[in-house]
């Protein structure tokens, strides 16, 4: 880029420079449209939360502050051209030096800020007599543009500018004060009107020099658009430099009426909050119903096994709800707002799982395949369906959860991961600890780490809670009326063995769903769906009373909860104690 007038070959077009501080702040400039910014120490204080005045205070070497964070986050964050704001305050500052300096680290532009201009008389004089003042900012932009580099000069006065342009200065930044940190206060000491006015000046001084110079007007009492187009109507100005503006203002502004707003919602807000986090406890966030003491005695390992970097297994019959278990168990744990790895194991012959899980490193005729584990460092890995994983692949993964470490098929050198591992393990009705399909290094490595499941036969409890919570889910509407089931469905379903558990409950509910809402759900029509045979009344008595003293001994006798286990109200519930003689 051959200079800053580059930007202005359409005469028509308007430059925006944005004096910042940081890297966040240069990506949002930059989409927002500027032609470049400008790192400043200023900029850097108000992101720290103090003000700009602090800029010209001796409380850091500007210098060096600003290339900290200059090189670190501006050049890193932005495309546009970056001016570096130079202080010439410091005696020892090599100028040729810095400027080389400057040029290789990739900054486009130098301008001096902060500048004598900012001083008052006094202090300001000081610098001028010991060869420190407004003289050394020139030879610094004039040794600048010597090395390419595009120069913007901050000028308070006509003889500033006058002395500036004559030196060869590109575009001037025409600055009349440095703005204090409240957005309450009248942020400057000059008026819109007075601004317009010196702007005018300095820029007719300016264009009797040379027409090609650019002005721009910098920070003042501007803080809205409109107010700025004001000015620029006024004063032919071809550009703005914000700061405080374009920063430190809207920040404020947008903080201030966040947190007002989120202030007027806390209450409302605690009680959504409280009841979410109700809801992920008890499973139902993750279609988990537990009403029954089996199915609750598993909602608590879970909870209590989600903490930490220990490995979960959970063993479960075919369709208890493993995989949504082990969802839960991940978003209880650390890693729950990163999405967990899922990794189902497939009953393929030979090692294609532990390939896949562990990874392959090159050789001649395969090429380096990516582990499972490596994907799923710094989160939860799920692993579904683990006793189909080979007995090779099992020792690999007994390896991992004691060192966690695991070498990949064809390497020699171990990888760490940082996974979590959550397993599944289907095992058929009525096996033991003992008999899971595991080899016995990998269940010494799960011991005491396990989740068991009860079959939906023995949580009967749940099966009201569930069939209205399916229903829900098939329907897709919270405000679903229950199915109308009677009370000889309702003991079919009970006397079902359920073989497929909840996944079996829940293709019969998304039938059940689509039968008209009037329509009495009964035995009779139950038998096609689930495939057993109405009750006999001689068997039906029995297996009544047997249903409803089980129902009383799981909830203590506690009546009305067992009415709503059982999905009675209770008059009929009363009633049929008093028919069937149950308490007497």
């Amino acid at each position: 880029m051959s200079g800053i007038r580059q930007f202005l070959s359409n005469s028509r077009s308007f430059m925006l420079g944005a004096a910042i501080g940081s890297g966040m702040t240069a990506r949002a400039a930059e989409r927002a449209g500027a032609d470049f910014v400008l790192a400043l120490n200023a900029g850097r204080f108000r992101a720290m939360g103090g003000s700009s005045p602090a800029s010209v205070l001796p409380i850091r070497d500007s210098n060096a502050f600003v290339a900290s964070f200059g090189r670190s986050e501006i050049l890193r964050s932005t495309r546009l051209p970056v001016f570096f704001g130079a202080c010439t305050f410091d005696p020892r500052l090599d100028i040729d030096d810095f400027l080389d300096k400057l040029k290789r680290w990739g900054f486009s532009g130098v301008t001096n800020f902060p500048s004598v201009i900012h001083l008052d008389e006094h202090r300001r004089s000081v610098l001028e007599t010991c060869g420190l003042g407004y003289a050394r900012e020139v030879e610094l932009l004039v040794k600048a543009a010597e090395r390419g580099l595009m120069t913007i000069a901050y000028t308070r006065t006509q003889a500033e500018a006058r002395q500036m342009v004559e030196a060869g200065v590109e575009a001037i930044s025409m600055n009349f004060n440095l703005n204090p940190a409240e957005t309450g206060l009248s942020s400057s000491s000059i008026g819109l009107a007075e601004l317009a006015a010196r702007t005018r000046d300095i820029a007719r001084t300016v264009h009797a020099i040379d027409r090609n110079v650019v002005c721009l007007l910098g920070g003042g009492p501007i803080t809205k658009p409109e107010e700025l187009m004001d000015v620029c109507r006024e004063t032919g100005t071809q550009g703005f430099i914000g700061g405080s503006s374009l920063d430190r203002v809207p920040l404020e502004m947008s903080v201030l009426e966040m947190t007002s707003g989120f202030k007027t919602i806390n209450v409302l807000r605690e009680k959504v909050d409280l009841l979410e986090r109700q809801l992920q406890l008890n499973g139902y966030r993750h279609g988990i119903v537990a009403r029954s003491a089996s199915m609750n005695s598993a909602l608590d390992a879970a909870k209590r096994l989600a903490s930490g970097t220990n490995p979960v297994l959970i063993v479960g019959e075919p369709g208890t709800g493993k995989r949504r278990v082990a969802s839960l168990v991940h978003s209880l744990g650390a890693h729950k707002h990163r999405k967990p790895v899922v990794f189902p194991c497939r009953p393929f012959p030979g090692n294609q799982n532990a390939i896949t899980l562990f990874g392959l490193e090159a050789d001649k005729e395969s090429r380096r395949r990516i582990s499972v584990l490596e994907t799923a460092t710094d989160t939860s890995l799920i692993i579904l369906h683990l006793n189909d994983l080979s007995e090779e692949g099992q020792e690999q993964l007994a390896d991992f959860l004691e060192t966690g470490a695991f070498t990949a098929a064809n390497g020699i050198v171990s990888t760490r991961s940082e996974a979590k591992v959550i397993a599944t393990c289907t095992v058929l009705a009525g096996a033991t600890d003992d008999s899971l399909p595991m080899t016995p290094r990998l269940r010494a490595a799960f011991a005491g780490l396990e989740i068991h499941l009860p079959p939906l036969r023995d949580r009967l409890e749940d099966l009201p809670a569930l069939i209205h919570h399916f229903t829900v889910e098939t329907k897709g509407d919270a405000g679903t009326v229950p199915l109308a089931i009677e009370n000889s469905a309702f003991l079919a379903l009970a006397s079902h063995s359920w073989p497929g558990n909840v996944r079996e409950l829940r293709h019969v509910v998304e039938q059940l769903a689509t039968l008209p809402s009037n329509l009495q759900i009964t035995a009779d029509r139950l038998q096609p769906i689930v495939g057993t045979r109405a009750v006999s009344k001689e068997a039906a008595g029995l297996s009544e009373r047997e249903w409803i003293i089980e129902a009383l001994r799981r909830n203590k006798l506690h009546r009305g909860k067992t009415a709503l286990a059982l999905g009675l109200s209770r008059k009929t519930l009363y009633n049929k104690i008093r028919k069937l003689k149950i308490l007497n």
